[in-house]
């Protein structure tokens, strides 16, 4: 609690004593020293990195130790410590007294565990994340700084894991309904492009006669939570319920000319309202079901 006197000579006392210069920059320069967020290093030892120092000890199998730590940089007494075995992992560094909470080869599983859910569109969230890091931490039974009590990684725990994943981002998801998402798969897909390339084979289409149309649903659902997901994927899906709210259609259509048919509005409601229609594109049309989707007598 910082309590600022309003009157008086003296300004305030800290622990019994006034610090040099007053409080306000004493406390600004323990703030600064107790709540680093980014590290910044001070020091070039160990900047050769991995990749140097393996190849460092592969150049020692035929040349002497001097004429190698003068070639790639390194110093004699890494070089000697790595080469009695004197380390904890031969041709790795491990310099400075901060580590990561989970070792790297955990991590990169953990790496693949996010892609992989994020694949089937069960994207994890941050919180799921940090629980599972926890989780791991826990079986594995390595030292930890996580809270016992809500039972999470920290954040800056996760902000370290984005750090070092670099493939990693929290983006927000589209929301793909199930029933697509369990449809959608390789032998569909081949059984569909055998089923169009047989209909070329037999008759001779014009691109003005090709048509691709598509139709698509405006619902009120809630849009999904941002989940941890690879940043080159262009699109990333998440399942939602396709049953809750008002839904209403929409169709387009086009060919490869570059003609477009007016979009198709389906309202569910048993009569349709003109003004249902205001502000809609030039020349749309609209029509009611009782479901909100594309049926029979919509779309003989």
């Amino acid at each position: 609690m910082l309590i600022v006197h309003a009157g008086g000579k003296k300004p305030p006392t800290l622990w019994g004593k006034t610090p040099p210069g007053g409080v306000l920059p004493h406390i600004n320069r323990v703030i600064k020293n107790h709540m680093v967020r980014t590290y910044k290093r001070k020091t070039q030892r160990g900047a050769y990195g991995d990749a140097i120092l393996k190849a460092a000890l592969l150049a020692l199998e035929e040349q002497p130790l001097k004429t190698v730590s003068r070639l790639y940089h390194v110093p004699t007494r890494t070089l000697r410590r790595h080469l009695d075995n004197r380390v904890a992992t031969r041709g790795a560094l491990a310099l400075g007294p901060m580590k990561t909470a989970l070792p790297a080869a955990t991590e990169s599983i953990l790496r693949d565990h996010i892609t992989y859910m994020e694949k089937c569109l069960y994207g994890l969230t941050t919180i799921d994340v940090r629980r599972l890091a926890y989780d791991i931490a826990e079986k594995l039974g390595v030292q930890h700084n996580f809270s016992v009590d809500t039972k999470l990684a920290g954040r800056d725990w996760l902000r370290g894991f984005f750090k070092r994943h670099k493939d990693l981002a929290i983006r927000r998801p589209q929301g793909t309904n199930i029933g697509r998402a369990v449809g959608f798969n390789r032998p569909k897909v081949r059984q569909f492009f055998d089923l169009y390339r047989s209909q070329l084979e037999m008759s001779t289409y014009t691109s003005a006669r090709i048509w691709n149309m598509d139709e698509t649903g405006i619902t009120n659902v809630q849009k999904p939570g941002k989940i941890v997901a690879t940043k080159e994927v262009r699109q990333v899906g998440r399942v939602t319920s396709g049953e809750r709210g008002a839904n209403i259609t929409v169709i387009c259509g086009m060919n490869p000319v570059g003609t477009y048919l007016p979009p198709k509005f389906i309202f569910p409601r048993k009569r349709m309202v003109e003004s249902l229609m205001t502000g809609a594109p030039c020349q749309s049309v609209g029509y009611c079901s009782s479901s909100g989707w594309t049926d029979s007598d919509l779309f003989p």
